[in-house]
């Protein structure tokens, strides 16, 4: 939570104290994504006060908003808590991702731009370059890159309601991005699979894209539920 005392006293300069539970929001929720803070821990409202420099106002309203997505508990006697969650509920969020994402698919491969592909492509090449030479790369680089792609291909589907859809669904997938991309396992194989992708697209060719897109996501499904459950 580095140069929060910066970015909260800024918010009190211009007098916008609601945004105050922007912040604690932002910043608990990043603690929950990547794995700080794990299902289960407590959350306490007069530790994260202390951290943010604010009342523990605005944190209990960033709790209730993180309750509202799932992501945190709140219970009489026990506090708040990371919520945990079940192998039903990892198998219907993929279910719902798989459907939705490649139904998005169909549409956004024509809106897609070849400035946006060619950015795609020109990371996920550096990927495949950095393991030619045997250079590490941070799975946490490789999870925002993989999330960068999927995000696009919602962002440019034609449908509204399932951009919608997917905005509040992503609050889940984004809890397990990284787990994702852990569960794909081999590298360079998950770089083989996302420049498949990223070429279809590019060709705009539906017909390969959409069983490719399918693959890809029933396979991060079956190693996560094979790795944790």
């Amino acid at each position: 939570m580095t140069n929060l005392s910066a970015r909260v006293e800024a918010f009190r300069s211009k007098g916008k104290k609601s945004n105050l539970a922007q912040v604690a929001y932002d910043q608990i929720k990043e603690a929950i994504v990547t794995a700080k803070l794990k299902p289960g821990d407590s959350i306490s409202e007069n530790m994260l006060a202390s951290v943010l420099e604010m009342s523990r106002t605005p944190v209990r309203e960033a709790l209730k908003e993180l309750e509202s997505e799932n992501l945190v508990g709140i219970m009489p006697g026990r506090g708040a808590f990371v919520k945990d969650i079940s192998l039903k509920d990892l198998r219907e969020i993929f279910e719902l991702r798989r459907e939705l994402e490649c139904f998005a698919a169909d549409s956004a491969i024509q809106n897609i731009t070849g400035a946006e592909i060619q950015e795609l492509e020109n990371v996920w090449l550096s990927f495949k370059e950095q393991v030619r030479q045997q250079k590490q790369i941070e799975w946490e680089t490789i999870s925002r890159s993989d999330n960068q792609l999927h995000t696009l291909i919602i962002n440019k589907c034609n449908n509204s309601h399932l951009k919608g859809f997917m905005g509040v669904l992503s609050q889940q997938i984004l809890r397990y991005q990284l787990l994702t991309a852990q569960a794909l396992g081999d590298l360079e194989d998950t770089i083989r699979q996302h420049l498949e992708i990223i070429a279809l697209i590019k060709a705009k060719n539906t017909e390969k894209l959409i069983p490719a897109l399918r693959e890809h996501i029933e396979a991060a499904e079956k190693i996560i539920i094979r790795s944790h459950f």
